[in-house]
Formats: C-alpha cells, structure tokens, sequence
C-alpha cells in the first residue's frame, strides 16, 4: 500500500475501522501535561539534545532523521509488538494486514546470500511469466543483484501498476540465467486454500488480512456445495493479523456465546467482548496449531477449544495475549500549526480526527506507531501471553529445518563416476543427501573434495558397499533409496493425519 501516494483521508478512514476491529476504538484524548513547567522543561532539554548533536555530528543528519530516530528509541523500550515506522517502513505493514499491493505476486527470502523465490501466488503475473518456486533472483533489469540485500531486490522490483521488469533467475537443472518479462499489476492476497479427499475439507488459512473472511466463505461454500461436514482448519505458523477477522472467521465454527474480550488500560478506550450467534455447530472440526499459531489464530484457536466447537490437535501455540492499535504520529509543524488552530496539543492524528474532524494531509504525517494497548482473553477468562493453548491431542511434527537441505534436489543420474575433485551436479545432489544422512561434507557444493569422498566412504561402508569413496553406481542408486526415504518422512505430515483419524473415528 503507497502511503504517501494516496489520500491520507481514505487511509485514515479505513485504518479507523481497523484500529477498531483488531484492538478496539483506536482514539484517546489529546495530551495533558502535567504542568506547564515539566512541559517547557522536557521541550527545551530535547531542542538541547538535538542541537548538540548536530553541533558535534561530523557527518550530514537532518532534524527529521533525529526526530524519527528518537520516536524509534521511545517505542523500542516497550514490548516487541511495539513499534515505530516510518512512512516508508509502514507500507510493509499495511500490505500484510491489508492483503494487496502493487507487484507481480511473489515471496522472498535471503538464503545465504542468494535471493531465493519461496512462493509464487497463483494467477500472478510471476506465475503467467514462468517464474518458479526455489528460482534464485540473478538480475533484475539486467542489473546483478549481487551483494544486495532482500529489501534493496525488492525495492527494485517493486514499480507501478502496468509497468514491466526483467526478472533473471538461476534454476536448478538449467545452465546460464533465464530472463523473465514480468507486468507489475495488482496483487490480491488470498489468504485461504482448500481441497477435499473423500469425506473430508481441508482449509488452510495463512494470515487475518483484509481477504481472510470473504475467502473462508469462498472455501465453505465448496465444502456445503460438496456435503462435507468434517473439516480441518489448518492455523499452523499463522502469526494472527486484524481481530475483526478472527471475530467474522470464529462465527462460521463457534457455538453461541462469548468469542474473546479485549481489555484496553486506558479509560479512553471501552473494552470490548464479542460474540457468536450460531446456534447449530455445522461442521465437526479439527484445528492444526502450532509454535507459530499466535495472535489472532489463538484468538480462534481459544474460543473452539473453550467452547467445544472442535479439537486442537498440534503442538502448544506461541502465547501472543496482547493486542495493538495503530495511530498516525503528526509532525512537529502539524502539532504546532494545530493548536493554533484549535487551542489542543494532538500528536495522534487520530485525535485530530475524533475531535475535530480535521484530516491531515500525507506531508503531516511523520509515521505511525504500532503500540500494545491492551490484552484479550479467551471465553472461559484465559490470558495466554507468554504461555500458549495447550492442544487437546499433541502432535509433533518433524522439525523443518533438518530436511531444509533437501529442497531442488534430485536424483543421482548414474551417468558419471565421480571421484577426488570432480565437480558436477550429481556431486551436490550426493552431498545434499549425504548432510540430511548426518554424514560431515560441510555446506554442500559441486566438488568432490576430500571431506566428501570421506563422506561417501563412511556411507559405503554403513550400507555394506566397497568402500573407496567414489561414487559408482551402485553408490549412487543406494543414495537414491536414501533420498526416496527421507522424503517421505520429510512430506509426512504427522498431526494432519491424526486430524484425519479423529474425523473418521
């Protein structure tokens, strides 16, 4: 979302119902100082230290770069949900919690050094331009993205809607760099998938953005449509999003009565309890949560398991009980050019907003605050901060990490018998292999060195083979049986299956 490219009125409109949705009403009362004195005081002694420094600084800073850096150092000493962004910082944000941007619809990530493609949304211009998951970004615009970091590649692949980028990437089992041509357009998030095998819907649901309610009605309509009546609810490394969400998805599976209450500490802002109205639970249920199941997942997670709408089966859940509002931060100029007109000291431009009607231009707005104002608890009175929900069946899955290693690799070709200081693809899918095994060949690459080899005679000599460290055939189709079983325990989803057998029993 282009914050500053669009009018500052339509965003605070839609964040003021946000705010209110996921934390509850996102006002409070214009400052009161305490007296007039400390105010004077406290103004002076920061107009001091910032004079200093700029006094002392050997380097160019600008008075807005020390404001910005101070409103980061004021809010980093809360809690790690509280946070400063600036205007630019806060794109990222809204993004997520309002489920589109501009873009060609992929995910990123840094992988030792390299820009790695981890998701490609389907129906997006990457997807339509051939671009694939585990391509890793080489150039963009026919620039190296060498040395870059994952928000300077982002940042030039990002551009307005219709405009086109040139995408290079590196591709496992291709030589040479692949350029893709690539529209910018927008990207609607969904955040809902879903399937049905047999008698039984699975729905996974990645985040509570703005899409999240409408796509679990999309999803529920196909399981009605389809006579299912026993659904997975998949809220695995869901990190929570709007409240309001939660709430709207909660109704389609809680029985009547109390969802959650938010409890806020400032008087300004009235708790707020919400409630489910449906009187017949229409789906038998079984919830997926996990380590990451946080915020707004456990707020959904905790009213099915309270109230007996369903059975959490996984392992407990990250423990986040504390909720935040959002609130737009005025500049020095726009504070003082309002109480001129007013005779008030706002900082909050949601202040100026309920009080006033007054709608400060993009100019007035230095940031946005990010700030925990309060705590939910679950319908039977829990607080689960810092301690999580219990699943009803515990179930633990393989840790992803182990078999990370594991991801675009293929099988041994047995074309080639390599040996000391031989380089070539069947050596890294070897060494790739040989690391998930637990065998030492440091970080895996095309070269047969002598840890490698090392390796490979170890594996020989535990599976019974002429142990010499060459990769022969048999070698190789001995790895290939290896690589066959870590796979299917890598894929082997443990609590999925036991959701299935609670279903079908």
């Amino acid at each position: 979302m282009d914050v500053t490219g669009k009018s500052l009125k339509r965003i605070l409109l839609s964040l003021a119902v946000f705010c209110i949705l996921i934390t509850g009403p996102g006002i409070a009362c214009a400052e009161e100082a305490t007296t007039q004195e400390k105010e004077i005081l406290f103004s002076d002694y920061f107009k001091s230290m910032m004079d200093m420094a700029q006094d002392k600084y050997k380097g160019e800073i600008t008075e807005k770069q020390m404001l910005e850096g101070a409103l980061k150092g004021i809010f980093s000493t809360m809690d790690s949900y509280t946070v400063y962004y600036t205007v630019e910082e806060s794109q990222d944000f809204f993004t997520d919690i309002n489920g589109s941007y501009t873009g060609i619809g992929v995910v990123m990530s840094e992988v030792d050094g390299k820009i790695v493609i981890d998701k490609v949304y389907p129906s997006s211009p990457a997807e339509e331009a051939g671009i694939k998951k585990g391509d890793v970004i080489a150039q963009v615009d026919g620039k190296s993205v060498e040395n870059l970091s994952l928000e300077e590649v982002a940042g030039l692949i990002k551009g307005p809607s219709g405009t086109k980028v040139v995408i290079g990437v590196l591709r496992n089992g291709t030589d040479g760099v692949i350029e893709l041509e690539v529209t910018r357009r927008q990207i609607i998030i969904n955040p809902v998938t879903h399937k049905i095998e047999g008698d039984i819907g699975y729905i996974k649901l990645e985040s509570f953005n703005s899409n999240a309610s409408k796509a679990m009605e999309e999803a529920l309509k196909q399981m009605d449509k389809n006579n299912i009546k026993k659904i997975i609810l998949d809220l695995r490394d869901n990190p929570g999003g709007d409240v309001g969400q939660a709430v709207s998805i909660a109704r389609k599976f809680v029985k009547k009565g109390l969802i959650t209450k938010l409890d806020f500490k400032s008087e300004s802002q009235k708790d707020e309890e919400y409630y489910s109205y449906l009187e017949e639970l229409k789906y038998k249920l079984v919830v997926l949560v996990n380590e990451n199941s946080a915020s707004a997942s456990e707020i959904l997670a905790g009213a099915i398991q309270d109230t007996g709408s369903g059975i959490l089966v996984g392992t407990t859940t990250f423990g986040k009980g504390k909720v935040q509002n959002l609130y737009p931060i005025l500049t020095p100029e726009a504070v003082e050019k309002y109480r001129k007109e007013t005779g008030e000291t706002f900082v909050n431009g949601y202040d100026l907003l309920e009080k006033h009607g007054i709608y400060p231009s993009d100019e007035e707005i230095i940031g946005w605050v990010k700030i925990t104002t309060g705590e939910y608890y679950t319908p039977n009175g829990r607080m689960i901060d810092g301690v999580g929900l219990e699943p009803d069946v515990y179930v633990e899955n393989e840790p992803e990490g182990k078999y990370k290693i594991l991801e675009g690799v293929e099988k041994l070709r047995k074309v080639t018998k390599p040996s000391l200081n031989a380089q070539s693809e069947d050596v890294l899918n070897a060494e790739k292999i040989l690391s998930a095994l637990g065998y030492d060949v440091d970080t895996p690459d095309n070269l047969m060195d002598e840890k490698t080899v090392k390796a490979v005679a170890e594996f020989q000599r535990d599976c019974g083979l002429y142990s010499y460290g060459v990769l022969d055939f048999a070698t190789q189709q001995a790895l290939n049986d290896k690589l066959d079983e870590l796979l299917l325990v890598k894929n082997r989803d443990k609590q999925y299956e036991k959701a299935v057998e609670l279903l079908e029993n």
